[in-house]
């Protein structure tokens, strides 16, 4: 057979017994693994306007549907990372190939792009294409802009924390405004004339 179902690992009392519906069930009551904080801490690392919501939901899914073929390697932390991990790449895919189909979700005041849209002062399918490209950045221009932006990191604390120089950082900043579809005068330019 070459699984040892008898196999002593963390989480075995919630992974290694029943069916995917049955450990879903398991793991989402409570939230005894702490996925959503996992989730909320993936999100933060890679700086991603993705719904916290949808990626909990998604990753217990993973998480649920993977149990039965896991067996305590490798470790139970990095295995769910890897859940998480997957589950955002798997959204990320899902919003692209939405924004190319045109494609919004029914429900708009349920929709996860709902408070992005409220924040922008634009439409849902506006926010959906503002998030698409933002998410699309490299993950320093991301998270550039959240420390600066979303966090209030002073910009000239941000540099000094060894970021690189304030021509770069205001560099990632306008690309992150521009992604956004947000104005970014403010910032202005490492270079005379970008147009």
């Amino acid at each position: 057979m070459g699984v040892f179902p008898d196999a002593d690992y963390p989480g075995r009392e919630l992974l290694g017994v029943g069916s995917p519906a049955e450990v879903m069930t398991r793991v989402l009551e409570g939230d005894p693994l702490e996925i959503r904080a996992r989730c909320r801490e993936r999100l933060e690392e890679e700086a991603l306007l993705l719904s916290l919501h949808r990626l909990h939901l998604r990753a217990l899914a993973r998480t649920a549907h993977g149990a039965p073929r896991y067996r305590g390697s490798p470790p139970l932390d990095a295995w769910l990372r890897t859940c998480i991990d997957q589950s955002i790449a798997d959204l990320l895919e899902e919003d692209r190939d939405e924004e190319r189909s045109f494609a919004l979700s029914d429900g708009e005041l349920e929709h996860p792009y709902a408070y992005i849209a409220d924040l922008l002062q634009c439409e849902p399918e506006l926010a959906r294409s503002a998030c698409v490209a933002f998410n699309a950045l490299p993950r320093d221009d991301r998270r550039t802009f959240f420390a600066v932006v979303i966090e209030r990191t002073p910009l000239i604390r941000f540099v000094a924390q060894g970021n690189g120089p304030p021509t770069k950082v205001k560099d990632a900043l306008r690309r992150a405004f521009r992604a956004l579809g947000l104005a970014d005068e403010s910032w202005g330019s490492s270079e005379e004339s970008d147009s």
